[in-house]
């Protein structure tokens, strides 16, 4: 099999993806199981972004 500069970033993609995925995974849960201030806080701060971004993009 050949090696491709695409196939290369597509590795690269996926493996930032999979990190965020298990950080996101990981707060999460312990948001779930802890309820811990800090964590609330940053899922709050972290989804009024989010909507913050979507609506300067798609609704403005």
């Amino acid at each position: 099999m050949k090696a491709t500069p695409l196939g290369a970033v597509l590795a690269n993609v996926l493996s930032v993806a999979t990190r965020g995925l298990g950080l996101f995974l990981w707060y999460f849960l312990r948001l779930i199981y802890r309820g811990e201030p800090k964590v609330v806080a940053g899922f709050v701060v972290a989804g009024l972004a989010i909507a913050g971004l979507v609506w300067l993009a798609f609704l403005r």
